[in-house]
C-alpha cells in the first residue's frame, strides 16, 4: 500500500523548519527533467473575480459592486480583454514576463456543485467522483523509481491515494492540532504569559480568530476547504516550499492544497486578500526555487468549480461550473489565454448562471505532464482513463 511507504517529515511546531533531503539530491545531468506542483484550490475560486474579462461590455451590469475595483484599478493582461485584480498584481507581472498563462473556463464534468464531489472528481482524475485511486499517484508510478513525489499536507490526499510510491509528506503549515478551549487553554496562556512563547501563542490566536472572523462574514463553509491550511498564509510559507524544492531536484511531483475560497457574501475584502497571498506566495516559490530550478517547473493551480456569473444579492458568489486555471512557470511559454472565452452573454454560459468548462482538466494537466515529465499518451490514458481529446500547447 502506498500508506505504508510514506515518510512524514516535518510535524507540530517544526512545520515552517523544512529539511533538505540530501540523501535524494541528483546530479546536474539528471536535475534537467521537469518538475510539477499541483496548488489545489479547495472552497470554489471565484475565477473571474481574480481575472476579469473587463472587455466584456455585460461586466458591470453581472457585477455591479464585484466588478468595481477591477474596472477601475485591474492591470491589462495584453490583448485577452481581461484585467487581473488589483490584489492579484503578482500575476499579472508574470503574465507580462511570459511566465504565466490562463484557460478562464476550465474544469472538471462535475454538475453537483458539491465542493465534496467535485473535489474527489479532480483527485482521482478518472472521470469518476468515486473511487480509491488518485491521479497523481498514476503519474508518479508512471515517472517511475528514479524520481519522487512530495505532498505539502498535513496527510496524504485522495490525489496520491492507491499507488506503491515512495511518497514524502510535509506539512507546511500548523500542526494539524486545533488550539485547546476554555479552561485549557486560559492555563496555557497564563503559564507563557510575559514570554517569548506566550507571544507567539498569542499571536496564533488572534491570526485563528482573524480568519474564522473573515470566514464567517464572507459565508464560507469551513468544511470545504477538508482542513487545507487557509490561503491567507500561503505566502509566509511558499519559500520553505521552494527551498525544499531546489534542494532535491529528484522530486518530480509536489502537491499542495489551500482553502478559504467560499465566498458567498461580502466576497471583495475576503478573496481580496486570499488572492494576494497566493499571488505573493507564487512569487516567494519562484524566488526560493532559484532561476535555474524555476525554469525547469511548472505551477498549475485550480478549483473545483468555478463561481455564479452573476453576483449574489449578498455581495457574493455561488457555486458555479467552469472556472480558472493558472500556469505558471520559468519557460517563458506564458503571456496568453488558453482554451477560449465565449464571453458573458446569456446564450454563452452554463445553465444561464456558470461559465462553461471549455478547457477540461485532464487535458491540461495531461499536456503539463506530457511538458514537464515526458509522458507519452499512452501513460497519459493510464493516468486519466477516458479523458478527452483536447490537446493545449501549455
Amino acid at each position: 500500500m502506498m500508506t505504508s511507504r510514506r515518510r512524514f517529515l516535518v510535524s507540530g511546531a517544526a512545520a515552517f523548519a523544512l529539511p533538505v533531503l540530501d540523501a535524494f539530491a541528483l546530479d546536474g545531468a539528471s536535475a534537467a527533467a521537469g518538475r510539477l506542483v499541483v496548488v489545489f484550490l479547495r472552497g470554489g475560486l471565484d475565477g473571474l473575480f481574480a481575472l476579469t474579462p473587463v472587455a466584456d461590455p455585460r461586466l458591470a451590469e453581472r457585477r455591479p459592486s464585484l466588478a468595481q475595483s477591477v474596472l477601475a484599478q485591474g492591470i491589462r493582461l495584453g490583448d485577452t480583454g481581461f484585467s487581473a485584480h488589483p490584489s492579484c498584481k503578482p500575476f499579472a507581472d508574470l503574465f507580462a514576463e511570459r511566465e504565466l498563462s490562463f484557460a478562464p473556463c476550465a474544469g472538471t464534468t462535475d454538475a453537483s456543485r458539491s465542493h465534496f464531489q467535485a473535489q474527489d472528481l479532480f483527485e482521482l482524475g478518472s472521470g469518476a467522483s468515486h473511487g480509491n485511486a488518485g491521479f497523481m499517484a498514476r503519474a508518479a508510478q508512471a515517472i517511475g523509481a528514479g524520481r519522487g513525489a512530495i505532498s505539502f499536507t498535513r496527510e496524504v490526499p485522495l490525489a496520491f491515494h492507491g499507488g506503491d510510491i515512495a511518497l514524502e509528506v510535509a506539512p507546511l503549515a500548523g500542526s494539524g492540532l486545533k488550539l485547546p478551549e476554555a479552561r485549557v487553554l486560559d492555563a496555557i496562556r497564563s503559564a507563557h504569559r510575559d514570554s517569548p512563547t506566550g507571544r507567539a501563542l498569542e499571536q496564533a490566536i488572534a491570526t485563528e480568530a482573524e480568519i474564522g472572523t473573515s470566514m464567517a462574514a464572507a459565508g464560507m463553509e469551513p468544511q470545504a476547504a477538508r482542513g487545507a491550511p487557509a490561503a491567507t498564509g500561503f505566502a509566509r510559507v511558499a519559500g520553505g516550499m521552494g527551498r525544499m524544492l531546489r534542494g532535491n531536484p529528484r522530486l518530480a511531483l509536489a502537491f499542495v492544497d489551500l482553502g478559504g475560497l467560499d465566498t458567498h457574501a461580502n466576497e471583495e475584502a475576503a478573496l481580496a486578500r486570499a488572492l494576494n497571498e497566493i499571488a505573493q506566495g507564487l512569487l516567494a516559490f519562484k524566488e526560493s526555487l532559484g532561476e535555474a530550478q524555476w525554469r525547469r517547473t511548472r505551477v498549475l493551480m485550480m478549483s473545483e468549480f468555478g463561481r455564479t456569473v452573476r453576483e449574489n444579492g449578498t455581495r457574493g458568489t455561488d457555486h458555479g461550473h467552469g472556472g480558472l486555471f493558472l500556469l505558471a512557470g520559468g519557460g517563458g511559454r506564458g503571456g496568453r489565454m488558453i482554451g477560449g472565452f465565449d464571453g458573458l452573454a446569456d446564450r454563452a454560459l452554463n445553465d444561464n448562471r456558470d461559465l462553461p468548462v471549455l478547457a477540461d482538466w485532464r487535458a491540461l494537466i495531461g499536456a503539463c505532464m506530457r511538458d514537464t515529465c515526458g509522458l507519452g499518451e499512452s501513460a497519459l490514458d493510464r493516468i486519466f482513463p477516458g479523458r478527452p481529446r483536447q490537446r493545449f500547447e501549455v
